[in-house]
């Protein structure tokens, strides 16, 4: 049993894989203690835990006392696709993660992985299991709010998919613009892949995703559980690296 443990910028989660299908998940620490304690001691308990968020150390050493075998992403740690970053450091987890998923998914595809969340993020990967690299742009939620926070006047507008063309009121202007914005940015950036990748694959994840599905307009595949899946593929690399080790 597998453990996918996804420390993000608003909040925890979780997910539990048995022979590479997802069988149940949550949102939160306490939803992750109450899975733990709902195990029996003789199970097996494979751990991954991801970090692109805040955690304490106590729940770090948590995870690792419940587990069988545990490890944590990096890009330090040997990885099922290669990393062609100039500076594998600085790389996001989350990033690494939906690379893996998307190559584990679709292997021998040219990718455009799209990862709409705190930021949207444009990651692309090559047929042979290359991570080239990608660019970050704000996220829905973070556009509305610099609106407001940098300007005097303009009002901090919600989310809401229900939105137009052509404002009539400041509301309605900055509602349009933020979500037309990143649809026309997404398009943009499928269709230039597109020209020189044809045969690619786009992959669309993140919670903005939900925003992007009526209207994209574009041969796109939606998948929501994608850096679970590829954290789970990490996991298990990592157990046969282990075990490679053991043997030696």
């Amino acid at each position: 049993m597998n453990l996918i443990v996804d420390i993000g910028n608003t909040r925890a989660k979780y997910a539990v894989f048995e022979d590479n299908v997802c069988r149940q998940g949550g949102v939160g620490f306490p939803a992750i203690h109450q899975f733990l304690a709902s195990l029996n001691e003789k199970d097996e308990l494979n751990v991954i835990l991801s970090t692109t968020g805040p955690i304490s150390w106590q729940e770090r050493e948590f995870l690792r006392t419940k587990s069988t075998f545990f490890c944590e992403l990096s890009s330090e740690i040997p990885l099922p696709i290669q990393l062609g970053y100039e500076t594998p450091k600085t790389l996001g987890c989350d990033r690494i993660a939906g690379s893996v998923g998307g190559a584990f998914l679709y292997p021998g595809r040219d990718l455009l992985i799209i990862d709409s969340g705190t930021a949207i993020t444009f990651d692309f990967v090559t047929a042979s299991g290359v991570f080239l690299g990608g660019n970050i742009s704000p996220g829905i939620n973070i556009r509305f709010k610099a609106l407001h926070e940098y300007t005097s006047s303009l009002p901090l507008v919600q989310v809401d998919d229900n939105y137009g063309f052509v404002g009539k009121n400041t509301s309605d202007a900055i509602l349009n613009g933020v979500m037309e914005g990143m649809l026309f940015e997404v398009r943009g950036y499928i269709d230039a892949w597109k020209e020189d990748n044809p045969n690619s694959v786009v992959i669309i994840t993140g919670g903005g995703g939900k925003y992007l599905r009526d209207k994209l307009n574009r041969v796109a595949v939606f998948e929501e559980q994608l850096v679970m899946i590829g954290l789970n593929r990490i996991l298990e690399y990592q157990k046969t690296v282990n075990n490679d080790r053991n043997m030696d």
